[in-house]
């Protein structure tokens, strides 16, 4: 029988297939490898440098539509992966910029998103069947730049190896300093920040690329908290904001260390820093919580009032680290545990209480593994351990129910494990268009697999 659970009012089933059988092998516990031997099968290389993948595959699903869509490379994924592997394996950390660096844009194109100074969203091989496939549907070039954390990511992951070792600027990557590619790289956030009126913006140059180039890249993913969808381009993510903070002040480290003269300076970045800071608390502080975004519901930009788990990624960041975020760090800490946003299997990508929540909404309503952990290290930042254990054993204890890394859960009503098994789709009149309900979850996840690695470092698991 069809599951129902993630329809709404009003919308038409247009296909329904099971696709992951309940009697699979993922489902049994004691199959899951362990962290070492499912990092091997989510990792490749890509030029000189072994770095993390997207996702991996099992040997037994290759053939298993839905599985191995991120078998690759990917900026933002990537990034994070090395980041909460930091502990176990620096060298991950130090693979994947470089290796992000030697496709770092240098032109102009369209059709690839590519923008000087920009780090690449997915580095494929040409002959790999899945560019193939996107290719010849959306006209996509790889690597595709679609996405504007990737950059953000990329100055902060830079800056945490600088730290340690400031020679790793005068590292060459094709015939490039990183010092020089950090500059480039700092002069795109620059020029989105003045072509987005303050803000680094989801906007697109190829009409059939990624809408909102951030994690929750949905089509239907921000919203209000009367479940209206912003579906146009140009949507600004809460999370973005304090990344680009991030990356700003990480830029203002990195240049003081070049042995170039940037043509900014450390203290022009830390003021844009700031001036981003200001816009946060002053302007996106709803009275109860932040908004996590901001975006065109009809025909009028409005701050995005859904409670998502967004707002809590703000943590995880510089951004609130004064004495003058006290207060929004309190209200942060005090409700992360609320039914409304944590649920069975971990944190919500929206409240349950939102018209449009649905328990397997890819960002409407499941548990990452992923935006649990990224959390929970923003909880145990500002001394929060207690919550950080109520958030993290939710998740822990999601994972180890199950023989895979999934990369989410459903977060209420549950499949077997908590993992859709069926592909739906459905014809959704709020947005007008098809929109894919629910979909089983990669299943050999490379940020899933770092999170309960990280997890464990953080001393959150047995």
């Amino acid at each position: 029988m069809i599951p129902t659970a993630d329809m709404l009012a009003g919308e038409e089933v247009l296909l329904a297939e099971e696709v992951l059988r309940v009697d699979d092998k993922v489902f049994d516990s004691s199959q899951r490898p362990d962290i070492e031997s499912a990092l091997r099968l989510s990792s490749g290389v890509v030029g000189q440098w072994k770095v993390p993948f997207a996702s991996g595959t099992f040997e037994h699903h290759e053939n298993v539509p839905e599985q191995g869509l991120f078998r690759c490379l990917f900026g933002r994924d990537s990034l994070i992966i090395s980041s909460l592997l930091h502990s176990k394996d620096p060298s991950l950390q130090v693979n994947t910029v470089c290796a992000l660096a030697a496709s770092q844009g240098e032109s102009v194109n369209p059709d690839s998103e590519e923008e000087p100074g920009r780090i690449p969203h997915e580095v494929r091989d040409v002959n790999d069947p899945q560019a193939k496939k996107i290719s010849s549907e959306s006209g996509w070039q790889f690597p595709y730049y679609g996405s504007v954390d990737a950059t953000l990511l990329w100055l902060i992951a830079l800056d945490e190896v600088v730290q340690s070792d400031n020679s790793f600027l005068d590292r060459e990557i094709d015939g490039h300093r990183l010092a020089v590619r950090a500059e480039r790289a700092t002069l795109w956030i620059i020029g989105r920040l003045q072509s987005g009126n303050g803000f680094v913006r989801s906007s697109r140059s190829n009409p059939k690329g990624i809408l909102n180039q951030v994690w929750k890249d949905s089509g239907d993913s921000y919203l209000t908290n009367r479940g209206e969808v912003a579906t146009g381009q140009d949507t600004v993510s809460i999370e973005t904001i304090s990344q680009c903070f991030d990356a700003l002040m990480a830029a203002s480290r990195i240049s003081q260390l070049c042995s170039n003269r940037w043509s900014i300076t450390p203290s022009e970045l830390i003021s844009l820093a700031n001036e981003l800071k200001n816009t946060l608390l002053s302007q996106w502080w709803l009275g109860d919580r932040f908004a996590m975004g901001l975006g065109v519901v009809n025909d009028q930009e409005v701050l995005l009032d859904a409670m998502a788990s967004n707002q809590w990624r703000l943590l995880d960041s510089e951004i609130l680290a004064g004495q003058d975020s006290h207060e929004y760090v309190k209200q942060l800490v005090d409700s992360v545990t609320d039914p409304e946003i944590l649920g069975e299997n971990g944190i919500r990508t929206l409240g349950k209480s939102n018209p449009r929540y649905r328990p397997g909404g890819y960002h409407t309503g499941s548990s990452w593994p992923m935006d649990a952990a990224l959390i929970t290290r923003g909880l145990l930042r500002h001394g929060a351990r207690k919550e950080a254990l109520e958030v993290s054993s939710k998740t822990v204890k999601a994972i180890e129910q199950i023989g895979c890394y999934p990369e989410l859960f459903r977060s209420d009503e549950t499949e077997k494990c908590g993992v859709s098994r069926f592909v739906i789709d459905v014809w959704d009149p709020v947005i007008g268009a098809s929109n894919r309900i629910c979909q089983p979850p990669q299943l050999l996840q490379g940020w899933t697999i770092a999170a309960f690695s990280w997890f464990g470092s953080a001393g959150l698991r047995k």
